[in-house]
């Protein structure tokens, strides 16, 4: 569908962004290549994996099926509990705040000015245009403006005098060290994940939690984290707590992201509603801004992501 082959445009723009932000800016954004092992712990998700298996196939993802002994080969950290994996070396991975510090740097230095810690208040509206924002007493002009804040975009939905449906999803991810015990791959359930990290750290994610804006970090979202690592691991139980991090997603009624100009109003655009994806969907969401402003469309179909599919049903 869209968003599949949105996540497969935004892949293939990520090596040369990887490159460009360590030359313009020093940072290594955690880029690389990784296996991908997606595990199956009881009958029931066997079952689901050979259907995921069969999209993948069909798909054209190049991805192997492995017993419990085969998987174990490949991927040492898994345990007995596994019943059966599905395998992909063609699988990749980031690290999303190194990606976000070096655009902001990157940003920076191609003369974008930062306004660190502070709050937009509300939109300066002229007619039928958004010529810039209010942040308290100051008032920032801007021929175009970009709303992409996230779970908070529906703030904007009243003086817009439309429907955007974002709402939060709190998600907590707690991190780990070992020194005994590191994944080769990425392991993948159902239920979450584990994956190491280009400085040693593991990480194991992720809750999805309705509970507004709430992000504070809880005790029940770390036991079941880490119930699920040493289901995956149990070679992981003598491992470090390190830290935790907790983040809004923002969710959409048919969990499609919003990106596009918003109808009926000139000057701003809106980039939200990535839900699970805002990290992998960050690279082809920046160049569709940038066609849409500059050149007027992109070079893909948005169609299937453009906010009139919810103001249309707010009129």
């Amino acid at each position: 569908g869209p968003m599949f082959e949105l996540g497969r445009e935004s892949l293939r723009l990520f090596d040369a962004l990887a490159s460009e932000l360590r030359e313009r800016t020093g940072v290594d954004v955690g880029y690389r290549r990784s296996g991908l092992i997606q595990v199956a712990l009881n009958e029931a998700e066997v079952g689901r994996l050979r259907l995921r298996r069969s999209w993948d196939e069909r798909a054209g993802i190049s991805v192997t099926w492995m017993d419990r002994d085969r998987a174990q080969e490949v991927e040492p950290a898994l345990g007995s509990t596994c019943q059966a994996a599905l395998f992909s070396a063609d699988a990749h991975q980031v690290d999303a705040p190194s990606l976000a510090d070096a655009c902001l740097v990157a940003a920076v230095s191609l003369g974008a000015t930062v306004h660190r810690g502070a709050t937009v208040d509300s939109l300066l509206i002229e007619g039928d245009r958004v010529a810039g924002v209010r942040c308290g007493l100051d008032e920032t002009r801007a021929p175009e403006v970009v709303l992409a804040n996230g779970a908070w975009a529906g703030s904007w939905s009243e003086s817009l005098e439309c429907r955007l449906p974002i709402r939060p999803v709190r998600g907590q991810i707690v991190s780990l060290r070992s020194d005994h015990l590191l994944p080769r791959n990425i392991i993948f359930n159902e239920n979450g994940y584990l994956v190491r990290k280009h400085d040693g750290s593991i990480y194991v994610g992720a809750t999805e939690e309705e509970v507004g804006f709430d992000s504070r970090p809880t005790l029940d979202g770390a036991a079941g984290l880490l119930q699920l690592a040493l289901r995956l691991a149990p070679g992981l139980s003598q491992a470090a707590f390190h830290t935790m991090r907790v983040g809004l997603r923002p969710a959409t009624p048919d969990r499609l992201p919003v990106i596009g100009r918003l109808s009926g109003w000139t000057g701003v655009s809106v980039a939200t509603g990535h839900f699970r994806n805002g990290v992998l969907l960050a690279p082809i969401t920046g160049e569709i801004i940038a066609d849409l402003i500059g050149y007027g469309r992109p070079r893909i179909s948005i169609d299937a992501f453009d906010p009139a599919r919810f103001l249309v049903r707010a009129a």
